[in-house]
C-alpha cells in the first residue's frame, strides 16, 4: 500500500510500515531541516513538502494510507496550554483538509 506522511519527523512510522513489506512511502510533509536530511538519507528521491499550509492536495499523488500526528505542543501538559487554536496544534485542520481531498483508505 502507498503511504503519504504528514508531520513526518524522521520517518519512524513510515520506516516501521515499510519494514513489514507491505507499504511504500510516496511523499513526506516535514518542515524541520534536520528531519528532512534524515528522510532524504533513507528515502532518496522521494518528495518532501515543507509547508503543509501551502500544499495543493489536488496536485499530490493520492496515497492509500495517510500517516502522521499533528504537533501537540499547544495542548500538551508540558507546554503552555495555549489550546487547539495555537499556532502549532491548529495544524490539525491541515490534516483534515488532506483527508477530505485525498480520501485515503486509511488515516
Amino acid at each position: 500500500m502507498t503511504v503519504g506522511s504528514l508531520f513526518s519527523g524522521i520517518g519512524g512510522i513510515e520506516l516501521g510500515l515499510e519494514r513489514t513489506g507491505g507499504f511504500r512511502t510516496i511523499w513526506f510533509v516535514e518542515r524541520e531541516p534536520y528531519c528532512q536530511e534524515v528522510i532524504r538519507k533513507h528515502w532518496p528521491g522521494i518528495p518532501i513538502y515543507s509547508d503543509i499550509t501551502r500544499i495543493d492536495w489536488n496536485n499530490v499523488e493520492r496515497p492509500e494510507v495517510l500517516t502522521g500526528g499533528f504537533p501537540c505542543q499547544d495542548i500538551s501538559n508540558a507546554g503552555k496550554r495555549v489550546g487547539i487554536t495555537g499556532t502549532r496544534s491548529s495544524l490539525w485542520k491541515e490534516y483534515l483538509t488532506a483527508i477530505r481531498i485525498l480520501r485515503p483508505k486509511y488515516a
